[in-house]
């Protein structure tokens, strides 16, 4: 075998070169003729081949480093500003020392205490013509006998006395750390002048303020119900400060509520046990409810829902024999905002350290958007003229026909309304709607119209001009809105 592979292979490599190898050829080539020629090539082609991505995700180890560690006390001394909700600024101090020892420090007051140092500027009063009219441009113009009282006038004491009571209240507040006033409510009165007409002597006391709402008071008298809206509220005082005699048995409308509060009180304090503390506050609230209940069965007051007054400071109460422009309970005042002016009287105290309040129907009046808690006017163009020592001897229920005539008249001693304004009239809030008039048929069968109302004309000569002329639409709406809409 080994022998025969040998010969094939020699054979095999020396066949090309012997005759042998042409006639081969020409053999092979004889019978691939009359055959189909195969040509075979390579074909280059794309291929896509997907490769995953791989994504690196790179880890960054954050080492937080603490700052040392103190070796002994370092004293400090830091300083912080910010604003309170309130709008006061407030700037703090703190200041450490090295003490003694823990045991023995929280024995002595004066190791852990606080230092208050409050600045205010108390603002100066305005007393001249131009700066009234800065927020009033209506003022000179409405009040033309101004001109004459100004220079002899007299910054109030009353408004020195209203801006220590603040100070005063804030000092408390502060150092027990209460509520204080904010900035809005301390900066509520521009000026209190003290105003005598050279001509007449009218004395009169001129306050320029704000105007917050208060919602008091009730008559069963006049009103045997009461809105749930109003009595409600967080605030609200069945009695005015200026009160009379009821003249009917109709109930105060707040009467069944307040004998239930007693009645709930009562029931509470005879039960055995009770803490010491809780008997003693429910023993002065019996006898506070006892104290109203006799007053609400007897007295009528004011309604601010339907009555048009004032509320004045407390810091007046009791200068009456000191001072001759002190206002009291009842005096006729006059309140003056933008280019109207409204009658009124004096008809309920309000806080020693505030100024500026009004009932509910004068404030609606002059915004109809005003609430219990949304007051009618923020800014300080409220101007009250009240007229002291004008108080009817004998207290009734209000009288607004008699209330405007007396106000005018006191106007009229201080030179009187300029020409092109008028005193604002106020409708009755009781009065019945009048039954509708028949139409009488004429002769030929046409109804004939009623006659036209007659216009009243202005009262002492003061003009009236349509611009001026009383509204009747929203600014003159008296109901509480049902929808418990509420203020800020």
């Amino acid at each position: 075998m080994r022998m025969a592979f040998i010969l094939v292979l020699v054979s095999a490599l020396v066949l090309p070169f012997t005759p042998f190898a042409g006639r081969i050829k020409k053999a092979i080539e004889s019978v691939l003729a009359g055959k189909e020629r195969i040509i075979t090539r390579d074909v280059l082609r794309d291929v896509i081949k997907e490769v995953p991505v791989v994504k690196e995700v790179t880890k960054e180890v954050i080492r937080e480093v603490q700052p040392p560690l103190p070796d002994k006390y370092i004293p400090r001394k830091d300083i912080d500003v910010a604003t309170l909700f309130n709008g006061i600024t407030v700037k703090t101090n703190l200041l450490t020392e090295q003490g003694s020892f823990a045991s023995l420090e929280r024995l002595d007051p004066e190791a852990y205490k606080a230092e208050f140092q409050l600045s205010i500027r108390v603002p100066k009063a305005n007393q001249t013509m131009v700066e009234l009219s800065r927020i009033n441009k209506h003022l000179p113009a409405i009040l033309p006998g101004l001109d004459a009282m100004l220079p002899a006038a007299k910054v109030s004491g009353f408004y020195h006395k209203l801006y220590e009571n603040k100070t005063t209240r804030v000092q408390n507040d502060l150092t027990r750390l209460n509520r204080i006033l904010d900035r809005h409510n301390f900066y509520d009165c521009e000026t209190i002048l003290e105003l005598t007409h050279p001509a007449t002597q009218r004395r009169t006391l001129l306050i320029q303020s704000e105007m917050d709402v208060v919602a008091d008071g009730s008559d069963g008298d006049r009103m045997p119900t009461l809105d749930e809206y109003i009595y409600l509220s967080d605030y609200y005082q069945p009695f005015t400060s200026y009160a009379w005699a009821k003249t009917t048995k109709t109930p105060n409308p707040l009467l069944a509520r307040w004998e239930e509060r007693l009645k709930k009180a009562q029931d509470e304090f005879a039960i055995k046990g009770l803490p010491a503390s809780r008997n003693r506050e429910l023993s002065a609230m019996i006898s506070q409810l006892k104290l109203e209940i006799g007053e609400l069965k007897s007295r009528s007051s004011l309604i601010a829902e339907k009555d048009p007054f004032i509320v004045i400071s407390l810091l007046f109460r009791g200068y009456g024999d000191q001072n001759k422009f002190a206002p009291q309970i009842g005096d006729y005042a006059a309140v003056i905002h933008e280019g109207r002016i409204y009658p009124a009287i004096c008809g309920d105290y309000g806080p020693s350290f505030k100024m500026g309040e009004a009932s509910l129907l004068m404030a609606k009046t002059i915004n109809p958007k005003a609430t219990p808690y949304i007051r009618p006017e923020s800014d300080l163009k409220v101007t009250y003229l009240v007229f002291p020592g004008t108080a009817e001897k004998t207290r009734s229920a209000p009288d607004l026909v008699k209330w405007r005539e007396k106000c005018l008249e006191l106007l009229g001693d201080i030179g009187g309304i300029g020409a092109g304004y008028v005193l604002h009239t106020w409708e009755d809030p009781f009065k019945k709607p009048e039954p509708p008039v028949p139409v009488t048929p004429a002769a030929n069968g046409t109804p004939t119209p009623p006659a036209p109302a007659t216009t009243a004309t202005a009262t002492a000569g003061t003009s009236r001009t349509p611009a001026d002329t009383p509204s009747t639409g929203p600014a003159e709406t008296t109901a509480i809105p049902s929808d418990g809409s509420s203020k800020k």
